[in-house]
């Protein structure tokens, strides 16, 4: 079986003319986190690399929570599987209903399921400090347990402050700064590279550490979004019940 998809660019090979593809192992860096501010092309990462887990993962099932909810992800209105506003918090409790039956069950296999949460700080600091505390402890659980039962974490918002995630934050594994990117940014993520990453870049380009590599990236145009769009929905709510 498939445990790998390729993800993006490396950018500086992309500038010499060649289009090579960084590989996300999901079974070895099972959890993902996009962040960059307003206008920096994270949600179109996002977008690009549901498709991709989509088109190339047999039986992919995502679950996407979108705080924001503007029109990004309008495209899937109606379709189980994806929560907006205030339903956010029935797609991470359904999340966390995977994992306990997958701890149930006690398989040797199972398909691929993915929590997508755009905007989790957000999210957070709309809810009261019992919700929150709840939802923060759901997450983490995720994020510590979802390995051994092929459950994936992506989240997507502007900064990465421990505060919203406190030590869970270190089971990201995949962390991609998207645009220009704060000092504090990089020091909160990118501290061992600090000396040698360019901040400044401009939409559409980033930083990313998959693993223990460091790599500049370029995320890039679609050519088709409808079909992009289209096979991201095919993945979406396979038994969800979303909002």
């Amino acid at each position: 079986m498939k445990t790998w998809i390729d993800l993006v660019p490396d950018e500086d090979l992309f500038s010499s003319g060649i289009t090579n593809y960084l590989k996300w192992e999901y079974s070895r860096h099972p959890h993902m986190v996009i962040f960059g501010s307003t206008g920096s092309g994270k949600t179109y990462a996002l977008k690009l690399i549901l498709g991709r887990i989509a088109k190339y993962i047999p039986d992919a099932e995502l679950a996407i929570c979108d705080y924001k909810s503007d029109n990004d992800f309008s495209f899937l209105d109606g379709l189980d599987g994806f929560y907006r506003f205030d339903k956010c918090m029935d797609g991470l409790e359904y999340a966390i209903q995977q994992l306990r039956s997958r701890q149930n069950d006690r398989q040797n296999g199972y398909p691929f399921f993915c929590l997508i949460f755009d905007e989790w700080a957000s999210f957070l600091n709309n809810l009261d400090k019992k919700q929150a505390d709840r939802a923060k402890q759901n997450l983490a659980t995720l994020l510590m347990l979802g390995r051994s039962f092929n459950i994936h974490v992506i989240v997507s918002q502007q900064r990465l402050d421990a505060s919203y995630f406190g030590s869970s934050r270190d089971n990201f594994s995949v962390v991609m700064g998207m645009g220009a990117l704060s000092k504090e940014s990089v020091e909160m993520m990118f501290s061992e590279y600090k000396d040698t990453i360019v901040r400044n870049k401009e939409r559409g380009r980033g930083s990313l550490v998959l693993g223990n590599q460091f790599r500049n990236i370029i995320v890039p145009t679609v050519r088709d979004p409808d079909k992009l769009e289209r096979t991201i929905r095919s993945a979406v709510g396979h038994t969800g019940n979303g909002g």
